[in-house]
């Protein structure tokens, strides 16, 4: 079994690191500076990269005996292998010739020679990769009008091509069983969206021929689809779409609306997965068993949802700030984390017992993959997402850390991959973790935590007018039937009607309350001191002291009846903002007794109902 290894490649550097001691080894130059891209073979064998106005290909195994290939081809911007490592593709940036042809942008070259096979045009990067089937059979090429396969792959000519108006992508599997393509074209002058699975045999004719699209019991039609996200599970028999709307009509999201859709090949099933929580989906995946996927979705803190072949729900894992998931190769391990915007949170889970595994937290992260062996965990801060704190870290399984190698300006960062047939299983305990090596005390941050559950998490945000209050507890969002609060006892005096009674000065006494009584010790002192006469005072000073006392006490009562009086205006106005929540709350009422389906926070706020009412009574008020 090879060795696990890494590849990297930044501004100034790029290498390949092998595991378990997790040193840069000498295959690539340390010199090497403005790698533009690189690329893996699918088995793992081959390892290829661009700098300047050349492309490297080399074998990824240290100890092979086979020599660099060199390829002189300049401007190369993103490099593919074929699924059985025959071919090498390389992306130019398209430009505009002379004589007025095409640019042939895309090329393919022979892996073992370095010979150029063929090449055509593609007008974006997007999309670029040529599709081609696991036993490199066929290439599919879809165009605007039609889609073109070939076979063999790097034909002149196309065997069949399929006439699609207005098609917008197709996206094939690497197949298990038979090859299938999803074709899904867009909206277009108020007809719906759709998305249809074809078997790759079905749209296969005669040499030559143009055809229309088959009849396919598997075909899905919606509206609200900007954009679409395609996964197929292993086993090439069912596929997730993700489609997303660029604009909410609703106005519940800025990011828009998002919608995921199960159907199988076989017309057997088709449907919307249906979600029990508001929010956006973050993302979804396949288990490598192809009989279940993983869903993270709803406001956050968002939900981790398990679903089976039917779209039905199996399990909850829970509702944590996470935006992330990935499935262990073997399919034993689940992987949910919050990278981005969110703290870096990482949990991992055994699938099969529904326990959490391990917890730690990966602040910064950009890039997430697990090691083709199962055991290990590569995480990468990337720039230019950030630039600060670039490199790499890798992490074992059960959450510890084993390996830090900070990279200025790093770009990229993955795993060596292998194929299906060649993954080790994963023992049914998690292993015990090996020793960190000397780079975690060397470039470890103080006070970094394995477990991420030891930091205390933060409460919710509420604004100066709000805090305190009960009913301003209703409106949170959460799981559970409890308010979320901000986490005080009782409300704040100052604000106990939701806005403040009048200026208050930290550290004074609440305007309203009874001044504490000075201790017996102190009231003794006091005396003593005016028995003798402060700075030898005379008697007819100190009664002269005393009146203006007398005085002030008079002003002093006299403000505290005008303080009564504010506080009264500041009752009746509570009284009246109370009132018209009870008024809100009746309309609500009366629009679900009319049928209408309301929200969840205003179904909330119809419950806080008795609540509103009790304090309008403590505030002297009827309801």
């Amino acid at each position: 079994m090879a060795a696990t290894q890494y590849a990297f490649r930044a501004q100034k550097t790029a290498g390949i690191a092998d595991g378990p001691s997790w040193e840069v080894s000498s295959r690539i130059p340390t010199d090497t500076t403005a790698a533009r891209c690189y690329a893996h073979s699918l088995d793992g064998e081959w390892f290829a990269y661009a700098e300047g106005s050349k492309v490297h290909v080399l074998p990824s195994s240290s100890t092979s005996t086979t020599s660099t290939i060199t390829i002189n081809q300049p401007n190369v911007l993103a490099l593919s292998f074929s699924p059985l490592s025959t071919n090498l593709f390389t992306f130019e940036r398209p430009v505009k010739q002379d004589n007025g042809e095409m640019h042939r942008n895309v090329k393919a070259w022979d892996v073992k020679t370095g010979e150029e096979v063929n090449g055509w045009h593609s007008k974006n990067m997007d999309g670029w990769e040529p599709i081609i089937t696991s036993d490199e059979s066929h290439l599919i090429r879809p165009q605007a009008s039609d889609i073109s396969i070939f076979s063999p792959p790097l034909s002149s000519k196309p065997i069949v091509r399929v006439r699609v108006e207005g098609v917008t992508s197709s996206k094939p599997i690497h197949p298990y069983q038979e090859p299938a393509v999803a074709i899904w074209i867009g909206e277009k002058k108020g007809a719906p969206a759709s998305v249809s699975l074809y078997p790759l045999s079905s749209l296969l004719g005669k040499a030559t021929e143009t055809r229309d699209l088959p009849n396919t019991m598997a075909r899905k039609a919606f509206y609200k689809a900007d954009k679409l996200q395609v996964k197929w599970n292993n086993a090439g028999t069912q596929a997730l779409f993700l489609a997303q709307s660029d604009v909410d009509a609703t106005g519940k999201s800025y990011y828009g609306e998002t919608n995921l859709y199960l159907i199988s090949l076989d017309g057997s099933f088709d449907g919307l997965v249906d979600l029990d929580k508001e929010g956006p989906i973050y993302d979804f995946t396949w288990s490598p068993n192809s009989r279940e996927f993983v869903v993270c979705y709803g406001y956050m803190p968002a939900r981790v949802q398990l679903f089976d072949m039917k779209a039905k729900p199996v399990h909850s894992f829970g509702s944590q700030h996470r935006n992330f998931l990935l499935y262990q190769p073997q399919g034993r391990l689940l992987l949910s984390a919050g990278f981005g915007n969110l703290a870096g949170g990482v949990d991992i889970w055994d699938v099969s017992t529904r326990n959490k595994v391990a917890e730690f937290k990966a602040s910064n992260s950009s890039h997430c993959e697990f090691s083709p062996c199962g055991q290990y965990i590569l995480t990468a801060t990337l720039s230019p997402r950030l630039r600060v704190d670039n490199g790499v870290r890798i992490w074992w399984c059960g959450g510890q850390i084993l390996h830090i190698q900070p990279v200025e300006e790093l770009y990229q960062a993955s795993f060596s991959p292998r194929l299906v047939k060649d993954i080790q299983p994963f023992p049914p305990v998690v292993p015990k973790a090996p020793e960190p090596n000397e780079s975690v005390a060397k470039y470890g941050k103080k006070g970094d935590t394995v477990n991420g559950a030891e930091s205390k998490p933060a409460g919710a945000y509420r604004p100066p007018g709000a805090r305190g209050t009960v009913a301003s507890d209703i409106y949170s969002r959460r799981d559970d039937d409890k308010p979320s609060g901000s986490g005080a006892s009782s409300p704040t005096p100052m604000f106990r009607g939701g806005k403040p009674a009048g200026r208050y000065i930290p550290g004074a006494p609440i305007p309203g309350s009874v001044p504490k009584e000075a201790p017996a010790e102190d009231k003794k002192k006091r005396t003593r001191k005016r028995g003798k006469g402060e700075n030898g005072a005379t008697n007819e000073e100190k009664e002269k002291v005393e009146k203006v006392t007398e005085e002030l006490a008079k002003v002093e009562v006299k403000d505290e009846d005008n303080k009564e009086d504010v506080g009264d205006d500041s009752n009746a106005k509570k009284i009246r903002n109370l009132t018209k929540k009870l008024k809100a709350i009746e309309e609500l009422k009366t629009r679900l007794a009319n049928g209408e389906v309301l929200e969840r926070t205003q179904v909330k706020k119809i419950e806080s109902e008795n609540q509103v009412r009790d304090e309008i009574a403590s505030l002297g008020g009827s309801a």
